[in-house]
C-alpha cells in the first residue's frame, strides 16, 4: 500500500514555469468561492465567453496553477474554471481524512460549482487524477457534462495505480533512485515529511516525460508549497481499493481519451477506460509522457480543438 500512496501523491505535480504568467493580459479573470463542509473551496475564471471548462489538475492536492498553460489556450474559447479542489491552493480544509477527503466529496463539490454558476452543463478537462475526477462526475452527473477531455491518464483502479508505481521506479536512473531512497528513510520522513515527500518527486520528475531535458528543467522550478501531501494518504485510505469503472459505462457525454505513447500510466489502463465509455474517443501522441499539453502541444491542442468543434449542440 505504502508504494501506491506513493504513486498517487505523485501522480501529477508539477509547478511549471508559466506561473510567472498566471494572468494573461488578454483574459478577463474573476474569482468566486462556494461554502462546503465547513471550508470555503475557491476558483478563477478566465476567459470572458463561451462554454464553461473545469479544469482539474491531479494530485489529488496538487496546486491548479500547473495547469495555467490549459487555461491560456482554452481561455481564447472557453470560460475556463480554474478549480481549487479541497485540499489545495486557498481551498483549505480543518482536518484531512476519510470524512473530508474522499471521491463522493470532490463529485459533489464540482456539483455545487456547476449550480452556483447556474451552468447547464460543463466542459470537463484534466490530467492524471484530474482525469478520474472528471470521469467520475461525468458518470455520476451525467446531465451536467457536455464533454470530458482526458489529457494524461490516471489510474482507474487500485491495480492499474500499481502498474503507474512501477513504472515510475522502472523508468528512474541510479541517481535518481538513490535521492529517492534517501528520503525514504524513516528519520527523514519523521523529520520533516513533506519535505522528505517533495524530495522524492522532484528526483521521480524524469519518469513524468518522454524528453528528459524537459523533465529536469521542471524538477528544477518545482516548489514544496504547491501540493499538499496530507491529500493522498487521506484518500486511500477513504476509497481503500478504488474502481470507477462502474462510473464510466453510464457516462453519456462525447469523452477524448488523449494521452503520450511514453505515459507512465499505461496503455491498457487507458484502452480499458475507452473500452467502458461508450461515447470515447481514443488519441496517442507519439514521443510523449504524461503531460502532453507540455511536450507535444502543437499536437495536443490539434486533436483537442477538432473534437470541441464536432461536439454536438447542448
Amino acid at each position: 500500500m505504502r508504494s501506491h500512496i506513493g504513486a498517487l501523491a505523485t501522480a501529477c505535480l508539477f509547478n511549471l514555469a508559466v506561473q510567472a504568467d498566471l494572468a494573461p493580459a488578454q483574459q478577463s479573470l474573476v474569482d468566486g468561492k462556494i461554502a462546503r463542509d465547513g471550508a470555503d473551496l475557491f476558483y478563477t475564471i478566465a476567459g470572458a465567453s463561451g462554454d464553461y471548462v473545469l479544469v482539474l489538475s491531479g494530485g489529488p492536492g496538487e496546486d491548479i496553477r500547473s495547469m495555467q498553460g490549459i487555461a491560456d489556450e482554452l481561455g481564447k474559447k472557453y470560460r475556463c474554471i480554474m478549480w481549487e479542489q479541497r485540499g489545495t491552493g486557498r481551498s483549505k480544509l480543518p482536518k484531512y481524512d476519510s470524512s473530508t477527503i474522499n471521491l463522493n466529496a470532490y463529485i459533489e463539490d464540482i456539483e455545487a460549482l456547476r449550480k452556483q454558476l447556474h451552468a447547464e452543463k460543463l466542459i470537463v478537462v484534466g490530467n492524471s487524477w484530474g482525469m478520474i475526477l472528471g470521469l467520475a462526475y461525468a458518470g455520476t452527473h451525467s446531465d451536467a457534462v457536455r464533454a470530458v477531455v482526458t489529457i494524461g491518464s490516471g489510474p482507474i483502479t487500485l491495480e492499474y495505480l500499481g502498474v503507474f508505481s512501477d513504472n515510475q521506479i522502472a523508468r528512474l536512473g541510479a541517481c535518481e533512485l538513490e535521492v529517492h531512497d534517501f528520503w525514504k528513510d524513516p528519520a527523514r520522513q519523521a523529520a520533516d515529511s513533506d519535505r522528505a515527500a517533495f524530495e522524492r518527486l522532484r528526483a521521480a520528475t524524469p519518469a513524468y516525460f518522454y524528453d528528459r531535458k524537459k523533465a529536469l528543467q521542471i524538477a528544477s522550478e518545482l516548489k514544496p508549497e504547491d501540493y499538499n501531501f496530507r491529500v493522498p494518504p487521506a484518500f486511500l485510505k477513504a476509497e481503500g481499493k478504488y474502481d470507477i469503472r462502474p462510473k464510466l459505462r453510464t457516462i453519456a457525454a462525447p469523452v477524448l481519451l488523449l494521452q503520450g505513447r511514453q505515459d507512465l500510466a499505461g496503455e491498457a489502463n487507458v484502452c480499458e477506460a475507452h473500452s467502458l465509455i461508450r461515447n470515447s474517443t481514443l488519441a496517442f501522441i507519439d514521443k510523449c509522457g504524461h503531460m502532453p499539453w507540455l511536450e507535444q502541444p502543437e499536437q495536443t491542442w490539434k486533436i483537442i480543438d477538432e473534437f470541441l468543434a464536432h461536439l454536438p449542440n447542448s
